[in-house]
């Protein structure tokens, strides 16, 4: 028996927690210090080793060492831009850890272009091992950004 009032019905909830850009800023340079970490423990075991690191980035065609002071502040920047990148995405889409997981990829296989892409003049042991620094990197700060992302939607239920 209906007396002709409506029951008040709760709003359907958003589907996308809140997130702030904030956290996966965070998550990323944090993913990225442990990557710049991992990165230079790699460059000095390869460097006891004997690999030089002689990269050719000059544009008069000269070869150039690479420091760990370049690996590191490479290493964060990446993760900083892919923080940012991850948190807009995040607060725009859902299920934004599967499109952060496919970007990541993608970025981490095409960033693989600058060290394979060497001239023959950079030894082969050079190539091999600052393409594990970029697979490091890319690994690293892609599953830190995707496991933030998890805790987020963790928190927000």
């Amino acid at each position: 028996m209906s007396s002709g009032r409506s029951v008040a019905r709760p709003l359907p909830r958003d589907p996308r927690p809140v997130r702030r850009v904030r956290s996966s800023v965070r998550s990323g340079l944090v993913w990225g210090v442990v990557a710049a970490a991992c990165n230079i423990i790699l460059i000095f075991v390869s460097g006891l080793l004997g690999v030089p690191f002689l990269v050719w980035p000059s544009p008069n065609g000269e070869s150039v060492v690479l420091g760990p002071l370049s690996v590191i502040g490479a290493t964060l920047f990446a993760a900083l831009l892919a923080g940012l990148l991850a948190g807009l995405l995040a607060k725009q889409v859902r299920r934004a850890g599967q499109w952060i997981l496919i970007a990541g990829v993608v970025v981490t296989i095409a960033s693989l272009s600058a060290p394979l892409g060497q001239p023959t003049d950079i030894p082969a042991s050079t190539k091999v091992v600052l393409t594990i620094v970029h697979l490091v990197t890319g690994a690293l700060v892609t599953f830190g950004l995707v496991a933030g992302l998890r805790t987020d939607d963790r928190a927000a239920r």
